[in-house]
């Protein structure tokens, strides 16, 4: 909650303005399309500029919270509302001047200028799947539906990065909440199943914990080339008869499957065995805090 600090809405506004003037739209379209041309450059192995250092891959990961404590109880305490809007906890200031948070948030006080808190989300939906669809996809539809019709973001992300998947999909959800109740709040829709999550499921916490689908015994492995070359010599046979875009699908599931099972990289990042113990208890050996932590080792994966 942001206390009151001195500033009246007129010298906001003039600040604002300001800055906001000094960035013309010539300037920002320049800014863009020298953007682009290093960015072009980067790409062409042909062109005679000297080839711009990779730029820093960006990531997300996504905590979506299906129900938990409310606003109140959490970064918006409201300390200046009457008491019967407040709610039973007091506020407390962070490290930032004039933001305050929850009394029970003592350790995310002190790391304020570490996070940005965006006050300005919200949604028209009459219920909470309307509600998950409207954030996840953008459908303006108020109505609660049983199902997407718009592809969530992440799928979005994942068809516009399908290029540069390496051993690991681009997108990977971590016992995923795409339902609520009877209702499907999440899913690739138009943009097909390729842009589905690799998803895990399970209480990743466990000791003897293992994602599926990841690695083969090495007999298994030794004996995978040939099995795949026996497949590929059946289907071209069978693409001699029936010419459709059904096999090219198949061949990308069946690539990005075996880069799975014959990835160390793949089967490293998802071992959380791997981290120091001392690094899970600070997660929490839990299936909350391991869920965490498999992320931010996916993220330093490169998904």
């Amino acid at each position: 909650m942001n206390a009151n600090v001195g500033y009246h809405r007129r010298e906001i506004l003039r600040a604002g303005l300001t800055g906001f003037a000094s960035l013309s739209l010539g300037n920002l379209l320049k800014a863009r399309s020298c953007a682009q041309l290093a960015e072009n450059a980067r790409r062409d192995d042909s062109s005679p500029a000297v080839r711009l250092k990779s730029s820093r891959r960006t990531a997300i990961i996504l905590v979506w919270l299906r129900g938990g404590a409310s606003h109140l109880e959490t970064f918006d305490p409201k300390p200046q509302a009457p008491v019967e809007f407040r709610g039973i906890y007091r506020s407390i200031p962070t490290n930032v001047p004039g933001i305050h948070v929850s009394e029970l948030l003592p350790r995310l006080s002190a790391m304020a200028d570490r996070y940005a808190l965006v006050r300005s989300l919200s949604h028209t939906g009459g219920g909470h799947p309307a509600g998950s669809l409207q954030v996840l996809g953008g459908d303006p539809d108020a109505a609660d539906k049983p199902g997407p019709v718009f592809p969530d973001w992440m799928s979005v992300v994942s068809a516009l990065r399908a290029h540069q998947a390496g051993d690991i999909p681009n997108y990977v959800a971590v016992n995923p909440v795409d339902n609520y109740d009877n209702f499907v709040i999440a899913g690739p829709t138009h943009l097909g199943t390729r842009c589905d999550p690799f998803k895990v499921v399970g209480d990743v916490s466990l000791p003897d914990f293992q994602v599926p689908n990841i690695s083969l015994d090495p007999r298994a492995a030794a004996r995978l080339p040939a099995r795949r070359t026996l497949k590929q010599n059946l289907d071209r046979l069978q693409r001699q008869v029936d010419n459709t875009m059904e096999f090219e699908a198949v061949d990308s599931f069946e690539a990005k499957a075996i880069q799975l099972l014959t990835s160390p990289t793949a089967r490293a990042a998802f071992d959380l065995s791997l981290e120091p113990t001392q690094v899970r208890e600070r997660y929490g050996l839990n299936q909350w805090g391991q869920q965490l932590l498999m992320a931010r080792r996916l993220v330093e994966a490169g998904v």
